[in-house]
């Protein structure tokens, strides 16, 4: 019986590592492939098309910047226990569980990443390089992870080149959250606020952009002075002494193509702030080419369908106008010259009108500083509003508790919503929110107990963006007092009892773009008719 136990146990060990390298080699390949698939998603997918893509896929990817951060905090714990284990005789526990974690939520901030990259129109160089370096940073967490696995099954053998990955996971984990950073907030986003000390010793770094000084003025006496950008603001000088570059041509494009292409950010690497830069070109080769506006990139891209991913400027920005675009045609067959004024040059009087149009730049000024302004004003009325209602908030907070709150620590906007109230929520408490009427920006009564009677008190709500009434006993009777909400952005009517004809009294909504309406009184065709009156809201007549 010894001898059989003694055999048991023999087999029993000699089994156990087969079974745990069995483990090892599916880990290993099942970890390449998901290297090799994301790998393969760019190619595959091609460039973004942000309006062929689903609402699913433009959601899913605004997650990217939640999950994002798992993966670096994970990975840096890793880091740090096996760091501490260098000053531990018993080594402590193993990191392949940890190291499994910051992998797989890598992963899935890429999935995500890539869905937030497909559903936008930012196809730059920049953006390009987040999403590779992302992509790198996952690939090395998930070797880590394979490499951990060996080396556990090793009995700890190797252990150095696991940590030797890690240290290298955090090198690409650092260039890729400079990229993402730097697509966020703006080239040099880190540099901006460096303290003069730090700054003179980074600008000693080969390689690394050398930004200036402040209280610093020597120069190279050899150094060519840099071209500065041409500025928007016109001189006071008479319109045949202006140069047509510098006064008409430049003005338009600092208004509608810098913010792209400028200092901060240079959308295919072109930067359109000075004439230098202008005629250098970008990753695609020469913007323009004098004396051929037809065949100058910049005019082709101007003259693309606005929905198009390689119309410029993007659709979301302010267009380049038909008089604006006829002088830079102009300006371009005209040999694009850098210096030459008005008096020198050959202008048709088709020309001359378009110039005419042009809106001084003295004129954008003033509009960008009211702009401006009227923001100061607008946080400092909120800011008032805010007061006046914090008091009757927090007095209505102590009967509806966590059903109403501000949307945001500086907004003067109300958020209320009676979800876990539902059937204890009748007109009678909705007449209650009446103080705060008018400072509600989102209101919902889904499954309450509200009938046509309790809505006629949101009449007061005129700075109501969404309302939600869904499951409710309201009947077309209700949006006559609907239809006064100016604001109204969203309405979901689902499982009501409105009708078509009663529907119809919104079409005058001016800002309405979704109306949820099925398993109401409202058939497909309602719909259509619907769709004809209100042509700029979205009807849903189903999931």
């Amino acid at each position: 019986m010894p001898e059989d136990s003694d055999t048991s146990e023999t087999e029993s060990a000699s089994t156990e590592p087969r079974a745990s390298k069995t483990s090892g080699w599916f880990v290993t390949a099942f970890g390449l492939a998901t290297i090799i698939g994301m790998l393969a998603m760019p190619v595959l997918a091609g460039a973004p098309a942000k309006d062929s893509v689903s609402q699913w896929v433009v959601y899913l990817g605004r997650f990217h910047f939640v999950i994002l951060h798992l993966p670096i905090g994970m990975l840096l714990l890793v880091i740090l226990m096996e760091f501490g284990k260098l000053f531990r005789r018993d080594k402590g526990s193993s990191t392949l569980i940890p190291i499994f974690f910051t992998a797989a939520s890598a992963v899935v901030a890429v999935i995500v990443g890539f869905l937030l990259y497909q559903s936008g129109n930012d196809n730059s160089e920049l953006i390009q390089d987040h999403m590779w370096w992302g992509i790198g940073f996952a690939s090395a967490t998930i070797a880590a992870f394979m490499v951990k696995n060996w080396v556990d099954f090793a009995g700890g053998r190797g252990n150095f080149l696991y940590f030797l990955i890690l240290l290298g996971c955090a090198g690409v984990m650092g260039v890729a959250s400079h990229d993402g950073g730097e697509s966020v907030h703006g080239k040099g986003y880190l540099r901006k606020e460096e303290p003069a000390d730090v700054r003179e010793l980074i600008n000693q770094i080969p390689g690394v952009e050398q930004l200036p000084i402040e209280g610093k003025e020597e120069k190279d006496e050899d150094e060519e002075p840099a071209e500065e950008p041409v500025k928007a603001e016109v001189e006071s000088v008479s319109s045949e002494e202006q140069v047509v570059f510098a006064d008409i041509v430049q003005p338009i494009l600092d208004q509608k193509c810098v913010s792209c292409h400028g200092e901060d950010k240079q959308k295919g690497k072109y930067r359109m702030d000075s004439y230098k830069a202008l005629l250098a070109g970008g990753k695609e080769g020469e913007g323009f080419e004098p004396g051929n506006a037809e065949d100058s990139n910049m005019i082709f891209r101007i003259h693309l369908p606005e929905d198009d991913d390689e119309h410029m400027p993007p659709e979301d920005k302010e267009q380049i106008e038909e008089h604006e675009l006829a002088i830079l045609e102009w300006w371009i067959d005209s040999g694009a010259s850098p210096d030459a004024k008005v008096s020198e040059v050959e202008m048709p009087d088709e020309i001359k009108a378009a110039i005419s149009n042009i809106v001084p730049a003295e004129a954008v000024k003033a509009k960008e500083e009211a702009k401006e302004e009227a923001k100061v004003e607008e946080a400092d009325k909120a800011e008032e509003v805010r007061k006046e209602l914090s008091g009757k908030v927090e007095e209505l907070q102590g009967e509806f508790p966590s059903a109403l709150s501000f949307e945001s620590k500086t907004s003067s906007g109300l958020v209320f919503t009676a979800v876990s109230m539902r059937d204890k929520f009748s007109d009678a408490e909705l007449a209650k929110l009446e103080p705060v009427m008018y400072g509600l920006v989102s209101l919902d009564l889904s499954a309450s107990k509200v009938s046509d009677k309790g809505v006629g008190s949101i009449v007061a709500a005129k700075n109501l963006k969404m309302l939600r009434l869904s499951e409710t006993e309201i009947s077309d009777a209700s949006m006559e007092t609907i239809a006064g909400l100016v604001n109204l952005e969203s309405l979901n009517l689902y499982g009501t009892g409105v009708t078509t004809s009663g529907v119809s009294k919104l079409a005058g909504l001016p800002k309405l773009k979704k109306l949820y309406l099925w398993q109401t009184q409202v058939d497909e065709k309602g719909a259509d008719e619907l769709r004809k009156k209100m042509p700029d809201c979205e009807i849903v007549m189903g999931l």
